[in-house]
Order: structure tokens, then C-alpha cells, then sequence
């Protein structure tokens, strides 16, 4: 039986993406289709759209360029424990967390954080202490194979998304 088929192939590498980031970024392409059905002209000046289309290209070119760059290491904000989850910072205060393993070729994006959840140290809300919180809670789970199985599983709803933000026109 062959490997399941990715959603996003990019430089070799297989990316899945997590239900829990997925239910970030559905949230985050409703936004923007509201905005473009409300401001035709201004839409794409938004925040909102300026982050959906940062994070795409984080999930399309810059992790999968070399996930393993010193910059998306983190250091001991999740606990000494947890240095196999890796970050991309964007727009001062958002963070997309993310595992990959070299021998498979595959990477699996986790998270973003969103505005209720903005990167404030020290903070109980913070992009950090919320992902370290939902990793204590299983949720995502640290075990890769656990991982990249709920992935797997939610393999329709990127491919959703990914079609949805490349499209010229809002969804129906």
C-alpha cells in the first residue's frame, strides 16, 4: 500500500497541516472573504489578508526552503523538552509552529497564533504559553506519528483551504 498523497508538496518535502492550524486558517480565510465582499477595492490592504497571505507563503516557500533553519529554532519558551517543535516568527507577533522529519520528507504545521493570542511576553495569552498549554493538554499531540496522523485525517480540509486562497473570487 502506497504513502497517502500530501496536500502540498514543496522542494521534496510533504506538508500536512494539523486540524488545530487548519481551524485557524479557515477563521482566517472567512475574514478575508468578508472583507473583500465588503471593501472590493480596499481588501487587501487589511491586516487580516496581509496574514493569510504571509502565512501561505511561510507554508509554500520559506519552511519548506529548509525547515531546519537556525531561524525557526526556539529556544526554551515550551520547555528544554520541547526543542523538536520549531517557529516561524511573521508580523512581530504571530508564530506558526511546525515539526518535520528528514528521513520522511515531511512536515506538519501545527498552529499560527491569532489575534487573541499575539506574542506578549510574560503574558497569560501569549502565543507561546498558549501553544505550550495546548501541548500540555495533548492537543496537539508530541508524539510525530500522532501528529501527522490527525493531519493526515484532516488532508481534505487544507486542500480546501489551500484552493480557497487562490482564488480570485470569494467562495460561494
Amino acid at each position: 500500500m502506497s504513502a497517502p498523497v500530501a496536500p502540498l508538496t514543496v522542494n521534496g518535502w510533504s506538508i500536512y497541516a494539523h486540524p488545530l492550524f487548519l481551524d485557524q486558517l479557515d477563521a482566517l480565510i472567512t475574514q478575508v472573504e468578508a472583507l473583500r465582499a465588503r471593501d472590493p477595492q480596499g481588501w487587501r490592504r487589511k491586516n487580516a489578508t496581509k496574514r493569510l497571505a504571509a502565512i501561505f507563503r511561510l507554508a509554500r516557500e520559506v519552511i519548506p526552503a529548509d525547515p531546519g533553519s537556525p531561524t525557526f529554532r526556539q529556544g526554551d519558551s515550551l520547555g528544554p523538552a520541547r526543542r523538536h517543535w520549531f517557529r516561524a516568527k511573521f508580523f512581530q507577533q504571530y508564530r506558526l509552529f511546525f515539526r518535520f522529519d528528514t528521513a520522511s520528507g515531511i512536515i506538519v504545521i501545527a498552529w499560527v497564533n491569532d489575534d487573541e493570542t499575539l506574542r506578549s511576553y510574560g503574558s497569560r495569552s501569549d502565543a507561546y504559553a498558549t501553544f505550550k498549554g495546548m501541548l500540555e493538554n495533548g492537543d496537539p499531540p508530541e508524539d510525530f506519528d500522532a501528529l501527522l496522523q490527525a493531519a493526515r485525517n484532516a488532508s481534505d480540509r487544507f486542500e480546501t483551504g489551500l484552493a480557497a486562497a487562490s482564488e480570485p473570487e470569494p467562495r460561494k
